[in-house]
């Protein structure tokens, strides 16, 4: 089976082409070789036949002429000498004009013609024989009066003959010369007529390879340049790469298509495990909460840009440890899970929550007091404590949490304060909140605890462990 591209592909259409424009060529060539050649043998026939006929019709005007001056030299001969001498003459040279006059008329002239040189050159001849008959007897002393006249009237006659002929044979030469004019003007409108041709055939070939150019211009560097444009646009689709058609460029189209199409998902995939890596990177893996990381990086953008007083907190799964020893690590994660949703609902969207290792989770959020705060974090405890965890079988378990909590206040003052106080200032109040919890787990746990001492921006403070 023959393939597509060589039934109707770009192939197909470039040998389409290809051939036509060989089959315009090799024709020009065969039709210019033909019309070189007919003009080659019009040339030669006029050189070879014509040019003999004129000069042969030339020679027999000269020859023709010397007929009559033979003819009276003949006549005026007195000795044998002179008589055989012109004779002799006057008898070659009619051989002459008659095997001259036997080419002429193998060269096919005028019929009509060629009867009346003939009957005229029958009667010279016969003329010529009878007067040659008659000289000699006048030679010799026999010849009589009426004999004598006779020689005038035969010489008289010649010489009408000889001028008939001459004039014969000098229409002859004006037929030859009018016959070469006409094959000469003939010979200048067949040149004339093949440069017309041959500039028309050149118009095609040129008017073809211009339509080709064009074909391919529209068919096949239009796409092409399509296809250019269409990948160097920031969003590719596979439909700006769709051309019409069946050739190759529409299958490199589909193809360059689908390659898109097969990039942009592996993209896609990418984008969304960078997305993934990078929530990952910031984010506890269990409870989905900020890690200890972005914890640090978000409160302190907002010790950066609230002027109101912040409420810092640290909060720890009591008895946790016991849940891990009776029901195992996975209920153990389920009650990480649990508290972190609880804790979370108890807080705004704006409000920083995070996962700070183990059981223990840290909040920061802007509060107008110390009030607020306290009672933000003791509604969440609360809220936990009556809401148990609930097993697969049914069984609840009772979890509480402890807080300790601290305040940031007079956060106009921090302008005054240098670039890195902030961050010391944030894990001074993360230390307090941190002995606040300690507190409230030897006053027995599940409650929440408020230091009352401001934390200070101790350049050389660390953040609790």
């Amino acid at each position: 089976m023959i393939p597509a591209r060589y039934r109707s592909g770009l192939t197909a259409k470039t040998v389409g082409i290809t051939c036509l424009i060989a089959v315009l060529v090799i024709g020009a060539t065969l039709w210019t070789s033909r019309a070189f050649q007919r003009l080659d043998a019009l040339v030669v026939n006029m050189t070879n036949t014509e040019m003999d006929n004129l000069m042969t019709s030339v020679r027999l005007v000269q020859q023709t002429e010397s007929l009559i001056s033979l003819g009276l030299m003949l006549t005026a001969a007195e000795t044998q000498h002179e008589r055989r001498a012109a004779l002799i003459d006057l008898t070659d040279r009619t051989a002459w004009i008659g095997q001259l006059t036997t080419e002429f008329y193998d060269s096919g002239a005028d019929t009509e013609l060629i009867a009346r040189i003939e009957h005229t050159q029958q009667r010279l001849s016969d003329n010529i024989t009878l007067l040659n008959s008659l000289v000699r007897d006048r030679i010799d002393g026999q010849a009589s009066d009426s004999e004598l006249a006779h020689i005038r009237t035969l010489a008289t006659e010649n010489r009408e003959l000889a001028g008939r002929l001459s004039a014969l044979m000098g229409y002859v030469a004006a037929t030859m010369r009018t016959q070469m004019l006409d094959q000469s003007r003939q010979l200048s409108a067949e040149i004339q007529t093949h440069q017309q041709r041959l500039t028309w055939l050149t118009l095609l070939l040129l008017v073809t390879a211009l339509v080709s150019g064009i074909y391919f211009e529209m068919t096949v560097v239009r796409r092409i340049l399509r296809f250019q444009r269409a990948l160097g646009e920031p969003d590719v689709t596979p439909d700006h790469l769709r051309v019409g058609g069946s050739d190759e460029i529409s299958q490199l189209g589909a193809t360059m298509g689908r390659y898109v199409e097969r990039i942009q998902s592996q993209e896609a995939r990418m984008q969304k495990i960078h997305t993934e890596l990078a929530f990952l990177a910031e984010h506890d893996p269990l409870t989905e909460l900020a890690n200890r990381r972005h914890f640090h990086v978000a409160a302190r953008a907002l010790l950066e840009q609230t002027t109101q007083p912040l409420c810092v907190a640290i909060g720890d799964i009591d008895h946790f440890k016991q849940i891990n020893d009776r029901y195992g690590h996975a209920i153990g994660d389920q009650t990480l899970v649990h508290v972190a949703r609880r804790i979370s609902a108890g807080l705004r969207d704006t409000d920083i929550l995070a996962r700070f290792g183990g059981e223990e989770f840290a909040a920061v959020l802007s509060v107008r007091s110390s009030e607020d705060g306290y009672r933000i974090f003791e509604q969440i405890r609360q809220d936990i404590a009556r809401h148990p965890l609930t097993l697969d079988d049914g069984e609840q378990i009772g979890v509480t949490i402890s807080f300790g909590l601290t305040m940031i206040t007079d956060l106009d003052a921090r302008s005054t304060l240098p670039a890195s106080a902030l961050p010391a200032l944030l894990n001074d109040a993360l230390r307090q909140a941190d002995s606040a919890l300690y507190r409230a787990k030897r006053a027995g746990r599940n409650r929440v605890d408020m230091t009352t001492a401001p934390p200070s921006a101790d350049t050389t403070g660390t953040a609790p462990v």
